[in-house]
């Protein structure tokens, strides 16, 4: 039976100093269990996803924040997992340990949930966190499973601009219906009786 109470300590002794240091340590990281690894995740984007409810002062976003963040991230953390175990099978012909592959990405991924918290008021500051995340990528990838670094760089940087794109499409699109939706807000006044 896992003691949840030492296992969350333990958590908060790793994640304390790479939250201070994270490129020095993502090349050394814990070797976690499965339960320690989710509950990790789930604790790291719970936190992050209710602060940025609680910024945005709605308590609709801190329930989504406290409840979907965290099963969202774990099935995104999960497809980018996969998309990296498959893609060095494939280019380089090396099998990476999948447990330590997603640990990797999960603390690579740290910056941006952080950064997250406030992207409700700077929606860019996304890009910045994923920026971060890429880099930590780069050095995760090299010093855990010495991939080539020019492999790595450029897998990396084609992610970056994939996301970019991805981003900003999203950000018309919002952009475009909230023009709309002002548009429709703005209907003739109306005048009963006379």
């Amino acid at each position: 039976m896992v003691d949840i109470k030492k296992t969350c300590s333990d958590i908060k002794d790793i994640l304390i100093p790479f939250i201070k240091n994270p490129m020095e340590k993502i090349r050394n990281l814990p070797d976690w269990d499965w339960q320690t690894l989710i509950l990790a995740q789930v604790l790291v984007t719970a936190i992050s996803g209710a602060l940025g409810g609680l910024i945005n002062r709605s308590v609709l976003s801190i329930l989504s924040g406290l409840i979907m963040m965290p099963i969202l991230t774990l099935i995104t953390t999960s497809i980018s997992t996969l998309f990296f175990f498959y893609t060095f099978q494939i280019i380089i012909q090396k099998q990476v340990p999948y447990r330590k592959l997603f640990t990797v990405v999960f603390f690579a991924n740290i910056p941006f949930f952080i950064f997250q918290i406030i992207s409700g008021y700077f929606p860019p500051i996304s890009l910045v966190g994923l920026a971060f995340t890429g880099l930590l990528l780069i050095v995760g990838f090299v010093e855990n499973f010495q991939v080539p670094r020019k492999l790595v760089i450029r897998l990396i940087a084609a992610l970056y601009v994939v996301f970019f794109l991805i981003w900003l499409w999203g950000r018309l699109d919002t952009m475009k219906l909230d023009k709309q939706w002002r548009a429709e807000e703005s209907a003739p006044e109306v005048r009963l009786g006379k």
